[in-house]
């Protein structure tokens, strides 16, 4: 029996194949920045910990992995839901499995932290098919939920203010405001970090990848006036060192064939797979899939229902609906998917959203979307000369980092043994440059705070196994 929860394929609320094509086209547009900031991220230039992963591969498996993510969500799902590389999960790529394969001794860490993402999907894997998904989903503290989401929102806007030239490094401090407060880079960014936000207010859906275009526009427009302007400006220090006057690469093409993703196809290390050095990344990783794809998926069919013949989700019910477990089956086979083809773990776009009002209801529109991703490959010259300047992605990461920090709300912040473990995470995670440690701090003083305020009895066994697995983590690195 069809839940109520969610209106059907065959329900009163189905659409026209028009309104799929157009929720389609409107959800790649709103999540089309993924292409820019994956490769960036992937190859460690966007977090500046440079690895020797090519990042042209980069951008043809990102294509790629999301179009076969939002394919299978269409087909075996179908939902009008669209899956991509997720943000948060790439930065942990980056700056957690990377260096943790470098520090086991893989002399290419990167091929094995493609294998630790694929055990990880492994597990999601049999998770969802075994029903314990939603066990370990309701296991670890709302709370903590929030706390590691709004972790990685700071996290993301630490590195868009980096990208954007506003944070350097200072001795003194560890990082500070930059000495060149006038650089053509700054006021690029904070141009189009201003154009982004006044598109998004305006309802514009699309208003992230419209942004990183504007701002690298805005740059070229800034280098190619220097001529012009005094002497005392264009040859000043800030101008002069300037990633828009040193780093900014104009297409040479519109079109052209995109790099070819063979050095990360099927380029894992399979071996990462079987190192117990290697699986605790695989298991925070699982649990940062789970609930980042859980929680999408749930609120994503709450939006499709409001607009459809349907109550809106209450946000347990959709446990009982077919589509939405076979979609939890979607994102966890996309998942497996993504490091074979070579990126980070995928899963289910908030910016799905969007097609909700347009009339989106069945999992055309998710096939829409992957077939979109195909058809930007041949304009990989343009995208990746967008990714190649740090101050046009610098608005989208800030803007991205808003949107994650709103789960800090959540937060029962009157709850010492809530919020002091929460605060661990949100803080230490951009301050140790780590997801993984922050995760472990929150992880092991939850189940110890409420020991010691005498609830120890809201401390499960899990909660108290993972308190051990994270401090013993902490202690050998």
């Amino acid at each position: 029996m069809q839940s109520d929860s969610l209106p059907g394929p065959r329900s009163s609320a189905e659409t026209s194949t028009r309104a799929e094509v157009q929720g389609g086209i409107a959800i790649f547009l709103a999540m089309a920045y993924i292409m820019v900031i994956e490769p960036a991220v992937l190859s460690g230039r966007a977090v500046g910990m440079a690895n020797g992963m090519p990042e042209g591969a980069a951008f043809t498996a990102t294509c790629i992995a999301a179009a076969i993510a939002c394919i299978l969500m269409g087909c075996v799902g179908r939902l009008p839901i669209a899956a991509a590389p997720y943000m948060g999960e790439n930065i942990f790529f980056a700056t957690a499995l990377i260096p943790a394969a470098a520090a086991a001794g893989y002399t290419e860490p990167w091929r094995a932290a493609l294998g630790t993402t694929l055990l990880a999907a492994l597990l999601l894997l049999a998770i969802s098919l075994t029903g314990m998904r939603r066990l370990l989903a309701q296991a670890i503290p709302p709370s903590l939920v929030s706390a590691i989401i709004s972790g990685i929102g700071l996290f993301l806007a630490f590195l868009g203010l980096k990208a954007a030239g506003a944070v350097v490094a200072s001795p003194g401090t560890l990082v500070g405001f930059t000495p060149h407060p006038l650089s053509p880079d700054l006021v690029v960014a904070t141009m189009g970090l201003i154009a982004t936000i006044a598109l998004y207010a305006r309802g514009f859906k699309s208003a992230v990848v419209v942004g990183i275009a504007l701002t690298f526009s805005l740059g070229l427009l800034a280098r190619e006036s220097m001529p012009f302007v005094p002497d005392a400006i264009a040859h000043s220090q800030s101008v002069a060192s300037s990633v828009t006057m040193t780093g900014l690469a104009t297409p040479q093409s519109i079109l052209a064939l995109p790099p070819s993703p063979a050095p990360l196809f099927l380029g894992l290390d399979w071996s990462a797979l079987f190192d117990p050095s290697l699986f605790l990344g695989a298991i925070v990783l699982l649990f940062m899939i789970l609930f980042d794809a859980t929680g999408t998926l749930v609120a994503v069919t709450g939006a499709i229902a409001s607009h459809g013949n349907a109550e809106p989700s209450d946000g347990g019910r959709n446990d009982l609906d077919p589509r939405f477990q076979r979609g939890l089956l979607a994102d966890a086979l996309g998942s497996v998917a993504a490091p074979l083809v070579g990126t980070s773990s995928v899963g289910a776009f908030m910016e799905s959203a969007v097609a909700a009002p347009i009339g989106a209801r069945r999992g055309l529109c998710a096939i829409v979307v992957g077939v979109c991703f195909l058809l930007a490959l041949p304009f990989a010259p343009i995208i990746q000369s967008f990714g190649s300047y740090p101050p046009a992605t610098a608005p989208a990461l800030l803007f991205i980092s808003a949107l994650l920090l709103a789960f800090v709300k959540r937060v029962p912040w009157d709850d010492a043994t809530e919020s002091i473990p929460a605060l661990a995470v949100i803080a230490g995670v951009p301050l140790t440059f780590s997801i993984a440690h922050g995760i472990a701090f929150g992880f092991l003083l939850w189940p110890v705070m409420k020991l010691a305020a005498g609830r120890g009895r809201e401390a499960g066994w899990l909660s108290w196994g993972l308190a051990l697995i994270a401090g013993a983590s902490l202690c050998l690195r």
